[in-house]
């Protein structure tokens, strides 16, 4: 059982490492690579911290671990309680978006580039979701939008490496953002529960797409950029 456990951990960890190397040779910086694998990893499996936007009908800035609201300070009151409160998760929307905003001001992601990706995945995600009362806004295939973000990360880079990943993130977390859950507030907001009951945008308790399909979209590119590089390379010794 010991030597079973081990080596479920080394080959973890030998994944982990892979994935963040292969990462940074399609745009990355090791910081965020680290910061969504580990970063995320460790918020998720600890205390899953969401930071709370609105509850009762105000609006204000809070903090909401799982079963109880940390600390909540409203500040602006727009509507009737409903005993809805709506977050956005630490671990499944900020570190994606953050990081998102941040290949976008850096160029590392072209602005245009970035636009057209997120229109194009927001336009998919759209519709191919719905919401459900109760239950939140479904996905109804996420290797769909996956594969459609590698795409265009790799299309829009024109064979520019180091912004296949960025683009491809970018648009994978930021259009699912766009098409899935803010193209739905309306019907979260309009939402009446029974009792008390949480909305999270990027999850709670597991992770969300806006997280997956950015870190599936980039690992395809890292497969299919790895391979062109080889392919190359087989090309120049044999030339």
């Amino acid at each position: 059982m010991l030597v079973e456990s081990i080596f479920f951990v080394l080959l973890a960890f030998l994944i982990l490492l892979l994935l963040v190397v292969g990462f940074e040779t399609v745009g990355f910086r090791l910081s965020e690579a680290l910061l969504i694998f580990v970063g995320s990893t460790l918020l998720f499996f600890s205390f899953d911290p969401s930071i709370l936007l609105y509850v009762d009908g105000s609006l204000g800035i809070g903090i909401f671990v799982p079963l109880y609201i940390a600390v909540f300070q409203p500040f602006l009151v727009v509507g009737s309680s409903n005993g809805l409160a709506i977050g956005v998760d630490v671990a499944g929307f900020l570190i994606p978006f953050l990081i998102s905003l941040k290949m976008i001001f850096d160029r590392r992601s072209p602005i245009r580039a970035s636009l057209i990706g997120i229109a194009c995945i927001a336009a998919l995600t759209n519709i191919t979701s719905t919401y459900v009362p109760g239950e939140g806004v479904l996905i109804w295939n996420i290797y769909v939008i996956a594969i459609a973000a590698s795409v265009i990360g790799i299309g829009l880079a024109k064979r520019q490496w180091g912004s296949v990943g960025p683009i491809a993130y970018v648009s994978g977390s930021l259009g699912v953002l766009l098409g899935a859950d803010l193209a739905r507030l309306g019907d979260i907001l309009s939402y009446q529960p029974r009792g008390f009951a949480f909305a999270s945008v990027g999850g709670a308790g597991v992770f969300d797409a806006i997280f997956l399909v950015g870190v599936l979209a980039v690992t395809i590119d890292v497969i299919f950029v790895e391979n062109v590089r080889f392919i190359n390379w087989v090309q120049r010794r044999w030339a």
